[in-house]
Protein backbone atom coordinates (compact mmCIF):
# COMPACT_ATOMS: atom_id res chain seq x y z
CA UNK A 1 0.00 0.00 0.00
CA UNK A 2 2.84 2.42 0.84
CA UNK A 3 4.37 1.84 -2.60
CA UNK A 4 1.09 2.75 -4.28
CA UNK A 5 0.85 6.02 -2.34
CA UNK A 6 4.47 6.83 -3.23
CA UNK A 7 3.71 6.36 -6.91
CA UNK A 8 0.56 8.47 -6.53
CA UNK A 9 2.58 11.30 -5.02
CA UNK A 10 5.24 11.05 -7.73
CA UNK A 11 2.60 11.09 -10.47
CA UNK A 12 1.01 14.21 -8.98
CA UNK A 13 4.36 15.98 -8.81
CA UNK A 14 5.07 15.19 -12.47
CA UNK A 15 1.92 16.92 -13.73
CA UNK A 16 1.97 19.98 -11.47
CA UNK A 17 3.00 23.38 -12.82
CA UNK A 18 6.62 24.43 -12.98
CA UNK A 19 6.61 26.61 -9.86
CA UNK A 20 9.97 26.41 -8.15
CA UNK A 21 11.67 25.00 -11.27
CA UNK A 22 14.80 26.57 -12.78
CA UNK A 23 14.08 29.81 -14.61
CA UNK A 24 14.75 28.30 -18.04
CA UNK A 25 12.19 25.56 -17.56
CA UNK A 26 9.70 27.95 -16.00
CA UNK A 27 10.10 30.39 -18.90
CA UNK A 28 9.52 27.56 -21.39
CA UNK A 29 6.39 26.46 -19.55
CA UNK A 30 5.05 30.03 -19.47
CA UNK A 31 5.60 30.44 -23.23
CA UNK A 32 3.90 27.12 -23.91
CA UNK A 33 0.98 28.17 -21.71
CA UNK A 34 0.63 31.40 -23.69
CA UNK A 35 0.77 29.46 -26.96
CA UNK A 36 -1.94 27.09 -25.73
CA UNK A 37 -4.21 29.94 -24.57
CA UNK A 38 -3.84 31.64 -27.93
CA UNK A 39 -4.59 28.46 -29.88
CA UNK A 40 -7.67 27.65 -27.77
CA UNK A 41 -9.03 31.21 -28.02
CA UNK A 42 -8.65 31.19 -31.82
CA UNK A 43 -10.12 27.70 -32.22
CA UNK A 44 -6.86 26.25 -33.54
CA UNK A 45 -5.67 22.68 -32.79
CA UNK A 46 -3.45 22.04 -29.80
CA UNK A 47 -1.69 18.98 -28.39
CA UNK A 48 -0.77 18.31 -24.75
CA UNK A 49 1.67 15.57 -23.70
CA UNK A 50 1.98 13.99 -20.27
CA UNK A 51 3.81 11.05 -18.68
CA UNK A 52 4.08 9.49 -15.25
CA UNK A 53 3.99 6.36 -13.11
CA UNK A 54 0.93 4.53 -11.88
CA UNK A 55 -0.44 1.36 -10.38
CA UNK A 56 -3.50 -0.73 -11.19
CA UNK A 57 -4.54 -4.12 -9.77
CA UNK A 58 -4.38 -5.65 -13.25
CA UNK A 59 -0.98 -4.30 -14.29
CA UNK A 60 0.98 -3.66 -11.12
CA UNK A 61 3.42 -0.76 -11.21
CA UNK A 62 3.49 0.92 -14.60
CA UNK A 63 4.76 3.86 -16.59
CA UNK A 64 2.23 5.58 -18.80
CA UNK A 65 2.56 8.29 -21.42
CA UNK A 66 0.00 9.98 -23.55
CA UNK A 67 -1.19 12.95 -25.50
CA UNK A 68 -4.48 14.67 -26.11
CA UNK A 69 -5.04 16.50 -29.40
CA UNK A 70 -8.01 18.86 -29.52
CA UNK A 71 -9.48 20.85 -32.37
CA UNK A 72 -12.66 22.52 -33.57
CA UNK A 73 -14.39 21.18 -36.65
CA UNK A 74 -15.55 24.74 -37.35
CA UNK A 75 -13.28 27.49 -35.99
CA UNK A 76 -15.98 30.12 -36.64
CA UNK A 77 -18.48 28.36 -34.37
CA UNK A 78 -17.86 29.73 -30.86
CA UNK A 79 -20.40 27.38 -29.25
CA UNK A 80 -19.35 23.98 -30.59
CA UNK A 81 -17.26 21.81 -28.26
CA UNK A 82 -13.65 21.06 -29.08
CA UNK A 83 -13.21 17.59 -30.51
CA UNK A 84 -10.61 15.46 -28.73
CA UNK A 85 -8.27 12.62 -29.65
CA UNK A 86 -6.57 11.23 -26.53
CA UNK A 87 -3.96 8.51 -26.84
CA UNK A 88 -2.46 6.59 -23.91
CA UNK A 89 0.18 3.87 -23.79
CA UNK A 90 1.73 1.98 -20.90
CA UNK A 91 4.18 -0.74 -19.94
CA UNK A 92 4.15 -2.43 -16.54
CA UNK A 93 6.30 -4.51 -14.22
CA UNK A 94 4.08 -7.53 -14.96
CA UNK A 95 5.14 -7.42 -18.59
CA UNK A 96 1.83 -5.93 -19.70
CA UNK A 97 1.61 -3.25 -22.36
CA UNK A 98 -1.16 -1.57 -24.25
CA UNK A 99 -2.54 1.43 -26.09
CA UNK A 100 -5.96 3.05 -26.13
CA UNK A 101 -7.75 5.99 -27.66
CA UNK A 102 -11.27 7.37 -27.49
CA UNK A 103 -11.89 9.88 -30.27
CA UNK A 104 -14.86 12.24 -29.76
CA UNK A 105 -15.73 14.67 -32.57
CA UNK A 106 -18.53 17.22 -33.05
CA UNK A 107 -19.74 18.35 -36.47
CA UNK A 108 -22.43 20.54 -38.08
CA UNK A 109 -23.20 22.65 -35.00
CA UNK A 110 -23.12 19.45 -32.91
CA UNK A 111 -25.88 17.80 -34.90
CA UNK A 112 -23.46 15.05 -35.91
CA UNK A 113 -21.10 13.20 -33.58
CA UNK A 114 -18.48 10.68 -34.68
CA UNK A 115 -16.75 8.62 -31.98
CA UNK A 116 -14.19 5.82 -32.21
CA UNK A 117 -13.00 3.72 -29.28
CA UNK A 118 -9.84 1.66 -29.90
CA UNK A 119 -7.86 -0.50 -27.47
CA UNK A 120 -5.05 -3.04 -27.75
CA UNK A 121 -3.25 -4.83 -24.93
CA UNK A 122 -1.11 -7.85 -24.13
CA UNK A 123 -1.43 -8.70 -20.47
CA UNK A 124 -0.87 -11.23 -17.75
CA UNK A 125 -4.45 -11.26 -16.51
CA UNK A 126 -6.63 -13.20 -14.05
CA UNK A 127 -9.80 -15.24 -14.54
CA UNK A 128 -11.75 -16.02 -11.37
CA UNK A 129 -14.69 -17.72 -13.04
CA UNK A 130 -18.24 -16.49 -13.51
CA UNK A 131 -20.50 -15.34 -10.68
CA UNK A 132 -19.91 -14.73 -6.96
CA UNK A 133 -19.96 -18.43 -6.05
CA UNK A 134 -17.07 -19.28 -8.41
CA UNK A 135 -15.11 -16.17 -7.47
CA UNK A 136 -15.18 -16.94 -3.75
CA UNK A 137 -13.74 -20.42 -4.31
CA UNK A 138 -10.57 -19.18 -6.01
CA UNK A 139 -7.57 -17.35 -4.60
CA UNK A 140 -5.43 -15.34 -6.99
CA UNK A 141 -2.31 -17.25 -8.06
CA UNK A 142 -0.21 -18.48 -10.97
CA UNK A 143 -1.76 -21.96 -10.88
CA UNK A 144 -5.36 -20.84 -10.17
CA UNK A 145 -6.35 -17.56 -11.87
CA UNK A 146 -3.38 -16.26 -13.90
CA UNK A 147 -3.41 -16.35 -17.68
CA UNK A 148 -1.90 -14.31 -20.51
CA UNK A 149 -4.03 -12.88 -23.27
CA UNK A 150 -3.98 -10.52 -26.23
CA UNK A 151 -7.01 -8.31 -26.79
CA UNK A 152 -8.18 -5.59 -29.15
CA UNK A 153 -11.38 -3.55 -29.47
CA UNK A 154 -12.50 -1.18 -32.22
CA UNK A 155 -15.90 0.53 -31.84
CA UNK A 156 -16.88 3.28 -34.30
CA UNK A 157 -20.16 5.09 -33.59
CA UNK A 158 -22.03 7.79 -35.55
CA UNK A 159 -24.88 9.76 -33.94
CA UNK A 160 -27.30 12.35 -35.34
CA UNK A 161 -29.36 14.91 -33.44
CA UNK A 162 -32.97 15.08 -34.78
CA UNK A 163 -34.11 17.38 -31.94
CA UNK A 164 -32.24 19.31 -29.26
CA UNK A 165 -30.28 17.06 -26.83
CA UNK A 166 -31.59 13.83 -28.41
CA UNK A 167 -29.14 11.67 -30.40
CA UNK A 168 -29.73 8.46 -32.32
CA UNK A 169 -27.11 6.43 -34.07
CA UNK A 170 -25.40 3.20 -34.83
CA UNK A 171 -22.04 1.62 -35.32
CA UNK A 172 -20.01 -1.55 -35.10
CA UNK A 173 -18.11 -3.45 -32.44
CA UNK A 174 -15.15 -5.62 -33.37
CA UNK A 175 -13.29 -7.32 -30.54
CA UNK A 176 -10.91 -10.22 -30.21
CA UNK A 177 -9.38 -12.15 -27.31
CA UNK A 178 -6.60 -14.70 -27.75
CA UNK A 179 -5.35 -16.64 -24.72
CA UNK A 180 -1.58 -17.09 -25.01
CA UNK A 181 -0.95 -18.93 -21.71
CA UNK A 182 -3.41 -20.54 -19.30
CA UNK A 183 -3.38 -22.39 -15.96
CA UNK A 184 -4.68 -25.80 -14.74
CA UNK A 185 -7.81 -24.42 -13.05
CA UNK A 186 -8.81 -22.27 -16.00
CA UNK A 187 -8.17 -25.16 -18.41
CA UNK A 188 -10.82 -27.18 -16.55
CA UNK A 189 -13.34 -24.34 -16.22
CA UNK A 190 -16.57 -25.24 -18.02
CA UNK A 191 -17.40 -21.68 -19.09
CA UNK A 192 -13.94 -21.05 -20.53
CA UNK A 193 -13.92 -24.38 -22.40
CA UNK A 194 -17.31 -23.59 -23.95
CA UNK A 195 -15.62 -20.87 -26.01
CA UNK A 196 -11.94 -21.82 -26.09
CA UNK A 197 -8.81 -19.69 -26.22
CA UNK A 198 -9.44 -17.74 -29.44
CA UNK A 199 -12.55 -15.59 -29.91
CA UNK A 200 -13.42 -12.96 -32.50
CA UNK A 201 -16.71 -11.14 -31.99
CA UNK A 202 -18.41 -8.63 -34.24
CA UNK A 203 -21.75 -6.93 -34.15
CA UNK A 204 -23.99 -4.05 -35.04
CA UNK A 205 -24.71 -1.50 -32.32
CA UNK A 206 -27.57 0.98 -31.99
CA UNK A 207 -27.89 3.78 -29.48
CA UNK A 208 -30.36 6.42 -28.32
CA UNK A 209 -29.31 9.04 -25.84
CA UNK A 210 -30.34 12.30 -24.26
CA UNK A 211 -27.37 14.57 -23.59
CA UNK A 212 -27.62 18.05 -22.06
CA UNK A 213 -24.10 18.12 -20.58
CA UNK A 214 -22.25 21.41 -21.06
CA UNK A 215 -18.88 19.76 -21.83
CA UNK A 216 -18.77 16.00 -22.44
CA UNK A 217 -15.24 15.30 -21.18
CA UNK A 218 -15.73 17.27 -17.93
CA UNK A 219 -19.34 18.29 -17.25
CA UNK A 220 -20.26 20.86 -14.62
CA UNK A 221 -24.00 20.47 -15.19
CA UNK A 222 -26.55 18.58 -17.25
CA UNK A 223 -27.97 15.10 -17.74
CA UNK A 224 -27.01 12.10 -19.82
CA UNK A 225 -29.13 9.02 -20.46
CA UNK A 226 -28.09 6.34 -22.93
CA UNK A 227 -29.63 3.11 -24.11
CA UNK A 228 -27.42 0.97 -26.31
CA UNK A 229 -27.81 -2.49 -27.77
CA UNK A 230 -25.32 -4.71 -29.55
CA UNK A 231 -26.25 -7.68 -31.73
CA UNK A 232 -23.36 -10.07 -32.33
CA UNK A 233 -23.21 -12.99 -34.71
CA UNK A 234 -21.57 -14.58 -37.70
CA UNK A 235 -23.05 -12.15 -40.23
CA UNK A 236 -19.91 -9.97 -39.80
CA UNK A 237 -17.55 -12.88 -39.28
CA UNK A 238 -17.96 -13.27 -35.52
CA UNK A 239 -17.57 -16.57 -33.69
CA UNK A 240 -20.42 -16.18 -31.17
CA UNK A 241 -24.09 -15.20 -31.16
CA UNK A 242 -25.22 -12.99 -28.28
CA UNK A 243 -26.83 -9.65 -27.46
CA UNK A 244 -25.74 -6.92 -25.03
CA UNK A 245 -28.00 -4.18 -23.64
CA UNK A 246 -26.68 -1.17 -21.71
CA UNK A 247 -28.36 1.53 -19.64
CA UNK A 248 -26.29 4.52 -18.53
CA UNK A 249 -27.71 7.43 -16.53
CA UNK A 250 -25.59 10.34 -15.31
CA UNK A 251 -26.39 13.68 -13.73
CA UNK A 252 -24.15 16.63 -12.86
CA UNK A 253 -24.96 19.45 -10.46
CA UNK A 254 -22.90 22.61 -9.95
CA UNK A 255 -22.57 23.66 -6.31
CA UNK A 256 -22.35 27.46 -5.83
CA UNK A 257 -19.74 27.96 -8.57
CA UNK A 258 -18.18 26.39 -11.68
CA UNK A 259 -15.64 23.71 -10.88
CA UNK A 260 -17.46 22.46 -7.79
CA UNK A 261 -19.63 19.59 -8.98
CA UNK A 262 -21.55 16.59 -7.74
CA UNK A 263 -21.65 13.83 -10.38
CA UNK A 264 -23.75 10.68 -10.17
CA UNK A 265 -23.78 7.61 -12.40
CA UNK A 266 -26.00 4.52 -12.54
CA UNK A 267 -24.93 1.85 -15.02
CA UNK A 268 -26.37 -1.51 -16.00
CA UNK A 269 -25.25 -4.06 -18.58
CA UNK A 270 -27.30 -7.15 -19.45
CA UNK A 271 -26.50 -10.01 -21.80
CA UNK A 272 -28.26 -12.90 -23.48
CA UNK A 273 -27.12 -15.75 -25.71
CA UNK A 274 -23.68 -17.38 -25.86
CA UNK A 275 -21.56 -14.61 -24.33
CA UNK A 276 -17.81 -15.41 -24.30
CA UNK A 277 -16.02 -14.97 -20.98
CA UNK A 278 -14.23 -11.74 -21.98
CA UNK A 279 -17.51 -10.14 -23.12
CA UNK A 280 -19.40 -10.77 -19.90
CA UNK A 281 -20.16 -7.70 -17.78
CA UNK A 282 -17.06 -6.93 -15.70
CA UNK A 283 -16.76 -4.62 -12.72
CA UNK A 284 -13.60 -2.62 -12.09
CA UNK A 285 -11.07 -0.90 -14.30
CA UNK A 286 -10.27 2.79 -14.70
CA UNK A 287 -13.73 4.09 -15.61
CA UNK A 288 -16.07 2.06 -13.38
CA UNK A 289 -15.42 0.78 -9.87
CA UNK A 290 -11.83 2.00 -9.68
CA UNK A 291 -9.74 -0.17 -7.36
CA UNK A 292 -10.96 -3.59 -8.53
CA UNK A 293 -9.19 -5.87 -10.98
CA UNK A 294 -11.17 -5.57 -14.18
CA UNK A 295 -12.70 -9.00 -14.67
CA UNK A 296 -12.40 -10.20 -11.07
CA UNK A 297 -16.19 -9.93 -10.89
CA UNK A 298 -17.96 -10.96 -14.08
CA UNK A 299 -21.33 -12.39 -15.09
CA UNK A 300 -24.13 -11.91 -17.61
CA UNK A 301 -25.64 -9.02 -15.62
CA UNK A 302 -23.80 -6.19 -13.89
CA UNK A 303 -24.89 -3.03 -12.10
CA UNK A 304 -23.02 -0.26 -10.32
CA UNK A 305 -23.57 3.27 -9.08
CA UNK A 306 -21.12 6.07 -8.23
CA UNK A 307 -21.44 9.43 -6.51
CA UNK A 308 -18.44 11.70 -7.06
CA UNK A 309 -17.56 15.17 -5.74
CA UNK A 310 -15.25 17.12 -8.07
CA UNK A 311 -13.61 20.31 -6.82
CA UNK A 312 -11.23 22.62 -8.68
CA UNK A 313 -9.36 24.97 -6.34
CA UNK A 314 -9.41 28.76 -6.61
CA UNK A 315 -6.41 31.06 -6.83
CA UNK A 316 -5.98 34.03 -4.51
CA UNK A 317 -7.53 36.33 -7.11
CA UNK A 318 -10.71 34.22 -7.13
CA UNK A 319 -10.12 32.65 -10.55
CA UNK A 320 -10.06 28.89 -10.95
CA UNK A 321 -6.67 27.22 -10.69
CA UNK A 322 -5.48 24.23 -12.70
CA UNK A 323 -5.49 21.93 -9.67
CA UNK A 324 -8.36 19.99 -8.18
CA UNK A 325 -9.40 16.90 -6.31
CA UNK A 326 -12.22 14.36 -6.34
CA UNK A 327 -13.65 11.80 -3.98
CA UNK A 328 -16.23 9.15 -4.73
CA UNK A 329 -18.36 6.45 -3.16
CA UNK A 330 -20.09 3.60 -4.97
CA UNK A 331 -21.11 -0.02 -5.10
CA UNK A 332 -21.68 -2.73 -7.68
CA UNK A 333 -22.98 -6.23 -8.23
CA UNK A 334 -23.03 -9.08 -10.73
CA UNK A 335 -25.55 -11.87 -11.28
CA UNK A 336 -26.89 -14.26 -13.91
CA UNK A 337 -29.93 -11.99 -14.34
CA UNK A 338 -31.48 -9.05 -12.43
CA UNK A 339 -33.80 -11.37 -10.46
CA UNK A 340 -30.86 -13.27 -8.94
CA UNK A 341 -28.95 -10.29 -7.49
CA UNK A 342 -27.95 -11.04 -3.89
CA UNK A 343 -24.64 -9.35 -3.03
CA UNK A 344 -23.02 -5.94 -3.52
CA UNK A 345 -19.35 -4.90 -3.27
CA UNK A 346 -18.19 -1.47 -1.97
CA UNK A 347 -16.00 1.11 -3.68
CA UNK A 348 -14.56 4.48 -2.70
CA UNK A 349 -11.54 6.60 -3.51
CA UNK A 350 -9.83 9.96 -3.94
CA UNK A 351 -8.12 11.63 -6.87
CA UNK A 352 -6.08 14.58 -8.10
CA UNK A 353 -6.86 16.68 -11.19
CA UNK A 354 -4.63 18.90 -13.31
CA UNK A 355 -6.09 20.90 -16.20
CA UNK A 356 -3.90 20.48 -19.31
CA UNK A 357 -6.39 22.25 -21.58
CA UNK A 358 -9.57 24.19 -20.75
CA UNK A 359 -12.02 21.73 -19.14
CA UNK A 360 -9.75 18.77 -20.01
CA UNK A 361 -7.94 17.21 -17.07
CA UNK A 362 -5.30 14.64 -16.39
CA UNK A 363 -6.70 12.43 -13.64
CA UNK A 364 -4.85 10.41 -11.02
CA UNK A 365 -7.26 8.28 -8.97
CA UNK A 366 -6.66 5.95 -6.06
CA UNK A 367 -9.58 3.54 -5.62
CA UNK A 368 -10.25 1.05 -2.85
CA UNK A 369 -12.53 -1.98 -2.96
CA UNK A 370 -12.99 -5.24 -1.10
CA UNK A 371 -9.43 -6.49 -0.49
CA UNK A 372 -8.30 -4.58 -3.57
CA UNK A 373 -6.95 -1.14 -4.54
CA UNK A 374 -5.50 0.61 -7.56
CA UNK A 375 -3.96 3.85 -8.85
CA UNK A 376 -5.14 5.10 -12.26
CA UNK A 377 -3.56 7.66 -14.58
CA UNK A 378 -5.51 8.92 -17.60
CA UNK A 379 -6.98 11.84 -19.53
CA UNK A 380 -10.56 13.15 -19.03
CA UNK A 381 -12.98 12.25 -16.26
CA UNK A 382 -14.06 8.68 -15.50
CA UNK A 383 -17.66 9.61 -16.46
Amino acid sequence: MHTKFLFALLAILLVMTAQGQPKGIKRYMEKREQKKDSAIAEGRPFMSIIAGPGYTPENGLLVGAGMIYTFKTNRKDSLIQRSSVPFMGFISTKGNYGFNSNLRTFWLEDKLRVNILAKFSVANDNYFGVGFSSIKQLEEGDSTTAFKRQKFIVKPLIMYQPIKHLYVGGGFDFNSTKVLETNPVMAEDAYYNQFGPDNFNSGLTVTVNYDSRDIIVNPYKGYFFNFAAGFYGDYLGGDNKYNIYELDFRTYHQIHRPGNTIALKLYGRFGSGDIPYEELTKLGGGDGLRGYIEGHYRDRTGLYFLTEWRHMFLKQDGNMSKHGMVTWLGSGTIAYNPDSIEEWIPNFGIGYRFEVQPRMNVRIDFGIGRESSGLYFNFTEAF
